[in-house]
């Protein structure tokens, strides 16, 4: 086992990883197959402590955090368009590809763009920035920019022909994203104390012909203070904590927008999920990483595995000086494309204290087998996903996953061909741009789970079959269902639903749960005409409130009208015309029977009705169940509200197992109900 560093703000590829002196830079091309192998530790530096910005106000189900005091200074929001200078032959207009307020800057180049020009420029009401010594603004461009394409001046003049503080654009592979640019100004120090014009100029190299960029939100900040690039939390701990980071979309003075994904627009995202408070909220710097260029680019790709009992670790947070563990390394892709971190084709990895965030997916696991998460603390603000498992990533453990929160379109993703991997405790996801949890796996075990709160479609969608969950913990405020059940034979314990825009959950298949509260209106919707299953026991976590949830209908267990005095009733509600004698009657299996051959089976129940003639019942044998039995047995409940013991016998000719069942079937109303109570089975 050899100890490797990994630095990726300080490190080199071309050094050996020995000492932090001599740190890699990158995972992809610093810990590579051929420098590490089974059993090896590869450490990587930590990002910036949290840093306190005062308190601000947090409210639940709201993007806007507002600051008691502002950390920074607005220069232009960007809602009108600039003047174009004639000679720059630049197009200026607003868009409402925006990320603050209604509108951005766009400035279109023509054919011949021009170098070291003047393109467009902004009067502003003069402003003293000897305080700031930054600019941090959104960046847009239709065109890959070459570092020295553009530059952003602030000026002394009116009209951006007089450069005080100048901003260079780096290189941007990426089009058509958004990015939070933080950019100090050429030869560091304080800005302009007197700043009357905001321009953008052509550098020394010209930009693609007739390309565009887009500008918002302007502000002036300082070497270490609140920017667009900074996560935003109410989070004071450098390792851990319950409160998740989240990325920037818009500072106006003293209002802060939680962002989604780096193209969210600023009428757009989901917001925070938590509690209303005014608390201490800090701010958090990342390790800037490259951008990817594409939405598949691997921005860091895991080299090697390690193999049963010498996993080959990736441990962020360790601190450079002290050589301790004692923070969190968080990447930061900015323009929403890559996978922060890759792992394909591999197998017995460790990741622990690992955090990413504005990628196109945070963590891509691919055919990744047998890896160990001890901890994920965020995975936020991603493109597509915070955590996505595929084609056959099994049997992995994540031991703690804290947050993963505002994807912009999924949380954590486990797709059909995953299985047997084990998440202990997920504490929060929540705000995803559509489902929070997506699991289309089976034979997955999720033993805690938080939340999976404000989700803008469901709180979890599930289509696998066969996956655990042990404590399944609040679906709230989804935009549609708190849960989205489609296949059959999931466990569900300890679910809480309340304020979801549907109904706590749709289900099309046969599943269970246990000690569930669902406290909307609409409790449970089922796909019509699928004789669907929901198992509810200990409905309300009320011992002995059983339910069956199904299309048309239900099935609940109850006390308060009964034939005798003890034990349990069944109630059977019809709910649809649909559930009708003829083809569809609401079924409900109320007994097995291990009989003999040759020899006369008899079945009584007691049953009664709510309503003489809106609803119909029977005790039944289905025929076809064993020979001798080749058509239905039934009685039919008579046309009255009375209790009535009704009878079936049967002789089958083989020895088997018979099940018996009670019916209710529509008539001329819903609503109207069945009990069915005290049973007789006997055999000669």
């Amino acid at each position: 086992m050899t100890i490797f560093y990994l630095d990726y703000e300080n490190g080199s590829n071309t050094n050996d990883g020995s000492t932090w002196a001599l740190a890699w830079r990158t995972i992809t091309t610093g810990a590579t197959a051929v420098r590490i192998a089974p059993g090896d530790i590869i450490r990587i530096a930590k990002s910036p402590a949290p840093v306190s910005i005062g308190n601000a106000d947090w409210t639940n189900l709201s993007k806007t955090v507002t600051l008691a005091s502002a950390q920074t200074l607005t220069i232009d929001l960007c809602e009108n368009p600039w003047t174009a200078n004639g000679s720059g032959d630049t197009t200026c207009n607003t868009s409402t590809i925006n990320k603050e307020g209604t509108y951005a800057a766009l400035f279109t180049l023509d054919s011949s763009p021009q170098t070291s020009t003047l393109q467009a420029y902004k009067t502003i009401s003069e402003l003293d920035l000897s305080t700031y010594q930054k600019l941090s603004f959104w960046f847009r461009n239709s065109a890959a920019v070459v570092a020295n394409n553009w530059k952003i001046c602030l000026c002394s003049d009116t009209e951006g022909a007089t450069p005080v503080d100048t901003f260079l654009i780096p290189a941007i592979s990426s089009t058509a994203q958004y990015l939070p640019l933080t950019l100090a100004r050429v030869g560091g120090g304080n800005l302009g104390a007197s700043i009357q014009s905001i321009a953008v100029y052509t550098n020394s190299s010209a930009p693609t012909a007739s390309s565009n960029i887009l500008i918002d939100d302007i502000i002036a900040c300082t070497t270490d203070g609140l920017n667009l690039q900074s996560l935003i939390s109410k989070n004071s701990a450098e390792q851990g904590g319950d409160e998740g980071w989240f990325g920037i979309q818009s500072i106006n003075g003293t209002t802060v927008l939680l962002d989604n994904s780096t193209n969210c627009a600023a009428n757009e995202g989901r917001g925070y999920s938590g509690t209303t408070e005014t608390v201490t909220t800090y701010k958090r710097e990342t390790i800037k990483t490259s951008m990817g260029s594409s939405s598949s680019t691997y921005v860091q790709n895991v080299q090697e595995g390690g193999t049963y009992g010498n996993n080959i670790e990736f441990q962020g947070g360790w601190n450079t000086v002290t050589t301790e563990q004692d923070g969190e390394t968080f990447f930061d892709g900015l323009n929403g494309l890559g996978y922060g971190l890759h792992i394909s084709s591999k197998s017995y990895v460790t990741i622990n204290l690992l955090n990413m965030c504005r990628y196109y997916r945070g963590f891509n696991f691919n055919t990744a087998t047998n890896c160990t998460i001890i901890r994920i603390s965020n995975a936020n603000n991603n493109t597509n996903y915070g955590i996505y498992l595929n084609v056959s990533s099994n049997n992995n453990v994540f031991e703690t996953v804290s947050n993963v929160n505002n994807n912009a379109l999924h949380g954590i993703f486990i797709s059909n061909s995953c299985s047997n991997n084990t998440l202990t405790t997920i504490m929060n996801m929540n705000s995803n741009f559509s489902y929070n949890f997506y699991i289309s796996g089976s034979n997955n075990i999720i033993s805690t789970i938080g939340n999976m709160n404000n989700g803008g479609n469901y709180g979890l969608y599930l289509s696998g079959n066969n996956n655990v969950f042990t404590t399944m913990g609040n679906a709230n405020n989804n935009a549609n269902f708190g849960l989205y059940l489609v296949n059959s034979a999931n466990t569900m314990r300890f679910l809480s639903t309340a304020n979801n825009g549907n109904g706590g959950i749709y289900n099309e298949a046969i599943n269970y749960l246990y000690n569930a509260i669902i406290s909307e209106t609409i409790e449970v919707t089922a796909f019509e005409y699928a004789n669907t299953r929901l198992f509810s026991h200990n409905h309300d976590n009320t011992a002995g409130n059983h339910w069956i949830f199904t299309d048309g209908g239900t099935i609940n267990a109850q006390v308060t009208d009964r034939h005798t005095a003890s034990g349990l009733a069944w109630t059977m509600t019809v709910n649809s015309a649909t559930r009708d004698l003829t083809s569809y009657p609401l079924d409900f299996k109320i007994a097995k029977i291990a009989c003999a051959a040759n020899a006369l089976v008899t079945v009584k129940a007691w049953m009664k009705k709510s309503h003489a003639t809106n609803i119909g019942a029977r005790l039944v044998c289905r025929g076809g169940q064993l020979a001798g039995v080749s058509s239905d047995v039934y009685s039919t409940k008579a046309n009255d509200t009375d209790w009535e013991e009704l009878t079936i016998t049967f002789t089958p000719t083989e020895a088997g197992v018979i099940e018996i069942e009670a019916w209710a079937y529509y008539l001329a109303a819903t609503g109207a109900y069945v009990i069915v109570d005290d049973m007789i089975i006997s055999q000669a």
